[in-house]
């Protein structure tokens, strides 16, 4: 359901923005450089960590020049929290995302390497997850809309694929073994900030 919900907000605003026009306009030449600002993401995951959650993030993003492109993100989750403790699920990712530029759009192709943590306490579900941090990619597409006032949109869809590692656990519900190995989690995110 949140996956819907992010989905058809980031196609109504990639629909709707571009008639909207800032009351501030600064002109600036060539296409933008940087753009930083906060998203708010959506993940799915299966396999030995089976949980869908709602998260918030940072966003950087440098272009070279119309073609290829700098981008990180950081983004947390509340994965296994319960009501006696709040339990963070991160995720940080970083490197080159591959498309086209130009004064009011950007549109790529990405696979960002980097990690995710998910948190190990007491009295979180059982997972087989030794250690809890693990080397991930972040793959997708990102579509980005930029308004002459600085400020832009961006919508950004995919999958995040995690090595899990080798091994295998038993299902807690049916009892059989289940490998680790690398798994995809479909993700989403939606996002605003400043573009220069």
């Amino acid at each position: 359901m949140a996956f819907r919900m992010l989905l058809v907000i980031g196609l109504v605003s990639a629909a709707i923005l571009p008639g909207a026009h800032g009351q501030i306009v600064l002109t600036y030449p060539g296409i933008p450089r940087f753009d930083a600002g906060t998203q708010f993401t959506a993940i799915q995951f299966k396999g030995p960590v089976t949980a869908g959650d709602l998260g918030v993030g940072l966003h950087f993003g440098y272009n070279f020049n119309s073609y290829l492109s700098f981008e990180s993100n950081v983004n947390v989750f509340h994965l296994g929290s319960s009501g006696q403790q709040e339990l963070t699920t991160a995720e940080a990712f970083f490197g080159p995302r591959i498309g086209y530029t130009w004064r009011k759009a950007g549109i790529y192709l990405k696979v960002l390497p980097g990690f995710i943590h998910f948190p190990r306490e007491s009295d979180q579900i059982t997972t087989p997850l030794n250690p809890s941090t693990h080397f991930a990619l972040d793959t997708g597409v990102v579509l980005l809309r930029y308004f002459p006032n600085h400020f832009y949109v961006r919508f950004d869809g995919g999958a995040t694929i995690v090595n899990y590692g080798s091994g295998a656990f038993p299902d807690p519900v049916s009892g059989q073994q289940v490998n680790l190995g690398v798994r995809g989690a479909p993700s989403f995110a939606l996002g605003v900030g400043l573009h220069f």
